[in-house]
Parts: C-alpha cells; structure tokens; sequence
C-alpha cells in the first residue's frame, strides 16, 4: 500500500485518537468479557445448577482460548489490518456472548467459551498493545496506561450494571441484548477511529516530523522471534507472569461469589467496583512512574502489593475488610497485566512485538485459565479463605522468578534512552541536509601580516660592523669556454 500523507487540520497528533478508540474497546471488552466472567460464573451455578468448579473451569476456558487465540493474533496482526482482525473478533465475541445464555451442560459451556474466548482474543489486549507499541515509543508506557484504564472502566461501568440485571432477571434474557451492545460499543470504535500504525499515513510515532521526502522508510528495530522466546529472560518472565496471573484473576473472578456469599449482593458489587475504580487510578500513576523508574523494580513492588491484597481479602469478614482488601488488589492488578507488555517491548523491540507478546500471553494465559478453576476446586473441598491463602502465596513466590530472569540477551534502548537517540540522529541528519548560503558563511579571521625587513646586501657588507673572514683572499678560477 502506498503510503498517504495525513494533515490533521486541528493540529493534534492522530495516535491520540488511535488511543482513545482503544479506550473504547478495551473498555467493552472487559466490561462484557473479563470482569463478567465472575458475574457469568455465578448465574451459571445460581440458574443452570453447575458446581462452583466447573463454572470455574469454563471461565479457565474462556481465559485459556484467549490466551490460544491471542498468539495466532499476534501472527495475524503481523500480516493483516489491525481493523480487520478486531471486526472478526467483535462478531465472534458477539455471538459466544449471546450463546452465554443457551448453556446446559458442560460441553455446551465449553464450545461458548471457546468462541468468546476467541472473540475476547481478537479484540483486547494483544492488538491493542500490538498497536499503542507502533504509535508511541517515549510515551508508550503513559499511553498504554490510558488505554488499557478502558479495562478498568468497563468494570466500573459495564460489570455492575451486568451484575444488577442479571440477578434482577437472568443471564437467559440478558445475553442476547448484551451481545447487540458489544457490537455496538465496539465496530464503531473499530472503523472510525482506530488505524493499525502510523507509517502508512505517512506519520511518525509520538507525532515526530515526517521524514524528508524520497528518504527510505525507517525498519523496525528489535530482536527476531526466535531468538526472544528461546531466552532465559522470556522464559522466566513468562513463568513469572503465569503464576502472577493465576493468584490475580483468580482472586479476581471469585472476589463477586465470595463477597456475596460471606456478606451480600451490594458489597459484592461494590468490591467489583472499588477493584475497578483503584486500578484506574493506579494505572494512570504507574504509566507515568514507569518513564522514570525501573519496570522491573515497579513490577517487584507491585507483586508484594497484590499478595498483600489477596491475604486481606482471604480473611475479611466484614464490609470494611473486603472494600481495604479490593483497593489494595486492584493498586497492583491493572498496573502488572500493563508491565508485562512494557518489559517485553523494553526487552525485544518492535520488530517482532506482536509475536512475540502474542506467546507470552498464550502461555500467561496457563495462569489465567487455572487461578479460577484452582480457587473454585479448592472452595469445594474446603473454603474459600485456603484458596486464597494458596493465591497469595503464588503471588509471593512470583518475585522469586522476577528476579532470576535477569537481564535480557539483547536489550533494545530503554524509552527515554531510545528518545534520545532517535533525537540525536534526527538533529545529525538535519545538520547534514542543511545547505548555508555562501554570504552567510562566517569567514575565517584574517592571520595577522608579518613585517618583512629589507636588507641592502651590499651595503651591509661593507660595513665594518659586518665579520668578514681573515683568510687570505683566494684567486678564484675562470671557467674555461669549450
């Protein structure tokens, strides 16, 4: 495709909008998808009579398809339009959402779970990153911060009101019309605001100058596929991510069922809410600490925040203690699903990102689909308080592997680092390509003349004052004529 210059006649960078159609859509997808897995998983026990454990496991085949689907996306993403594969995923998510209701037994659950999933996939987080990583490089963590706040919004937002209607009516009525409000929220968003990178416009990330004109097209830099997920650092910061993953969500899509069966309905959609509500703001803060701190250093801390989270929750027993228990869970929950495509980026480029954190997240996805199938399984021989307990220490013990990863083989520019000389080469080509008019030259100063004193030889050789010789004067010969 050629490539189009783009004028923005307000004068503001397109990647804004590019952000805030991602905001949109991660919105609705975690409103009607990842935070109302734990509203699902209730009806699904409460209406059609399934244990807490095989509810459980059908939202760990949600979360597992998505994590499958999600690396053949980064594939797919590497090879087509960003607005193209978010459509297929908004239909497939539309038409796993409206079947929601349909389920009656287990294998009916998993082929639902298995579209949803697959829809959730195509249309949240790895194209999303995928895309906020080819517009932003300097203001990539800050960037991604704001759109991945529309996941928690949607469980402000979206989640509540799907809990209050399903327990006022059912899941039965409500899925078909959820599933007509997932497209509405979504294609429009898709098609009008989103646009998959910047070059093609003939834009540059964080709305840097176009490049001179007949000048050859920047490649991408970073490391090759294979050699990213076969190294140590990938592979520890993948084991890190799954059993971080299991003690979040799985703490997460049960904190509504707990809630609700230790105290009431209200303090569970209120814990749904305050989780919500405190990773919004947690998140916008961690994007802006991550330009001048470590990432690894903010992931570490926020690990111990989220093991502390899960502990209270596991003993609170009164109102108070679950919404202090959801504040701290939801400081650290947005902010860790957001580092781990930031470590990734630092680590490997964006040569080969949309692969690359298409894998981490298929086997992340190994945590996200076991926490709540674990917890549930351990809530039906025991209780809920030993299921949470496991999840923290699982969140604890995740450090360890964080910190065993090391550095990565081949460390791309940290951001700020990247800026610069991306900055500094612009300035050089800049200098090179300026041509100064020759009256502008400055000249050089004039050397200052030298007084050259001239001597009259003859004169002074026959002044006294001159040394002549006192060898006896020598009869010179005459050259002879041939």
């Amino acid at each position: 495709m050629a490539e189009v210059q783009e004028s923005n006649p307000s004068g503001i960078f397109r990647g804004w909008f590019v952000l805030a159609g991602l905001f949109v859509t991660m919105t609705v997808t975690s409103g009607l998808g990842f935070y109302a897995q734990g509203v699902f998983l209730d009806a699904l026990v409460v209406e059609q009579g399934f244990s807490v454990s095989i509810a459980g496991a059908g939202t760990g085949v949600f979360f597992a398809t998505s994590g499958i689907a999600g690396y053949y996306a980064g594939g797919l993403l590497s090879k087509f339009d960003a607005r193209l594969v978010m459509t297929v995923g908004s239909l497939a998510g539309a038409i796993g959402l409206a079947l929601m209701g349909q389920v009656r037994n287990e294998v009916q659950m998993v082929l639902v779970m298995v579209i949803f999933g697959s829809g959730f996939a195509l249309t949240s987080l790895v194209p999303s990153s995928t895309i906020v990583t080819r517009w932003f490089v300097r203001k990539r963590s800050i960037a991604l911060s704001i759109a991945s706040s529309g996941l928690s919004l949607g469980g402000i937002a979206i989640s509540p009101v799907i809990a209050t209607i399903i327990d006022a009516d059912s899941l039965i009525y409500w899925a078909p019309r959820m599933a007509i409000a997932f497209l509405i929220g979504m294609l429009p968003a898709v098609w009008f605001l989103i646009h998959p990178a910047p070059e093609p416009l003939g834009l540059r990330p964080d709305g840097d100058p176009p490049a001179a004109p007949g000048s050859p097209p920047a490649q991408p830099s970073g490391v090759d596929f294979k050699e990213a997920v076969t190294s140590r650092y990938f592979v520890l910061i993948s084991v890190t991510f799954i059993i971080v993953m299991a003690a979040q969500v799985g703490a997460i899509q049960h904190t509504f069922k707990m809630t609700k069966d230790r105290i009431d309905i209200d303090t569970a959609r209120m814990a749904l809410m305050v989780l919500s509500g405190t990773s919004v703001v947690a998140r916008i803060l961690g994007g802006f600490a991550a330009t001048k701190i470590s990432v690894t250093r903010l992931t570490a801390w926020l690990m111990g925040v989220q093991s502390i989270g899960i502990a209270v929750l596991a003993f609170g027993e009164t109102r108070l203690a679950i919404v202090i228990g959801s504040v701290i869970l939801g400081a650290s929950m947005g902010n860790l699903l957001m580092f781990h495509p930031l470590l990734l980026a630092d680590a490997f480029g964006v040569r080969d990102y949309s692969r690359i954190y298409g894998m981490g997240q298929l086997l992340m996805i190994f945590g996200v689909g076991s926490g709540p199938f674990l917890v549930g399984l351990i809530r039906d021989l025991s209780s809920y308080r030993v299921a949470f307990v496991v999840l923290t220490v699982f969140a604890v013990a995740a450090v360890a592997f964080l910190f065993a990863s090391g550095k990565p083989p081949n460390p791309t520019p940290q951001v700020g680092d990247a800026a610069r000389v991306e900055s500094g080469r612009d300035s050089f080509t800049k200098q090179a390509r300026t041509l100064t008019p020759p009256h502008l030259i400055e000249q050089p100063e004039a050397r200052p003349r030298r007084r050259i004193a001239v001597v009259d030889r003859g004169s002074v050789m026959n002044s006294a004052d001159f040394p002549m010789s006192e060898e006896p004067d020598r009869e010179i010969p005459l050259k002879a004529s041939d």
